[in-house]
């Protein structure tokens, strides 16, 4: 295919592939703020000086840090019904839920770690190495971005699934193209944040006088 021929063909799909997406975008913000809360519960309990909590709230962390997340998909996928019923009325459990829920074991787990190291810190009245979390907090939201790719895998419409409707629907020639596309949309999302937050780090690090890698 021409240049032109695959710049219209892409032009064409890009608002499917953008709600794609936005899919992606979904999934991974629902999973760091799932995470993100039981993994503060988890960091306030291993701090709490109650030695039975703190250590069951360290097991469950480790628990969560060793868990495959693409194995737990599928696990989800299968173990949550695709319908429940409430108030005698029948709903459907959203398969981009399940999705964000297996993404977020792993979330509870590197919450737990980082934010006990930052509330440690701040326990020193250590005020810049406790704010070295937000810059971690926020890498971590880009690699479970890049991770929701995996979601297709169990029926979500978000980016990759809609790549492989695209070729479908045009043709294996331009499997290339379509993925790169992907790719970039990854990237535009991606770079500027991680841009932003090293940064953020350096800086955090220069305030604790720690030399930045």
């Amino acid at each position: 295919m021409a240049s032109t021929e695959i710049a219209a063909l892409l032009l064409t799909w890009t608002p499917f592939l953008a709600g794609g997406f936005a899919w992606n975008i979904v999934v991974s913000l629902v999973a760091m703020v799932i995470g993100t809360i039981f993994g503060a519960a988890l960091a306030w309990l291993r701090l709490s000086g109650r030695t039975p909590l703190a250590h069951a709230s360290l097991v469950v962390t480790e628990l969560t840090r060793n868990i495959p997340t693409f194995v737990f998909l599928f696990y989800l996928a299968f173990l949550i019904p695709t319908e429940f019923e409430l108030t005698g009325q029948i709903y459907a459990f959203p398969v981009w839920l399940k999705a964000s829920l297996a993404l977020s074991v792993a979330v509870i787990g590197f919450v737990s770690d980082n934010l006990f190291v930052a509330l440690q810190h701040r326990k020193r009245r250590n005020h810049a190495a406790a704010l070295l979390f937000i810059p971690s907090w926020t890498t971590y939201l880009l690699i479970i971005v890049m991770a929701s790719s995996t979601a297709s895998v169990i029926g979500v419409g978000e980016i990759v699934s809609r790549c492989n409707i695209v070729i479908a629907a045009v043709g294996d020639e331009t499997m290339l193209w379509v993925y790169t596309y992907a790719i970039c949309y990854f990237l535009v999302f991606c770079f500027p944040l991680n841009w932003a937050m090293g940064c953020a780090r350096k800086r955090l690090l220069a305030r604790v006088g720690v030399p930045a890698p």
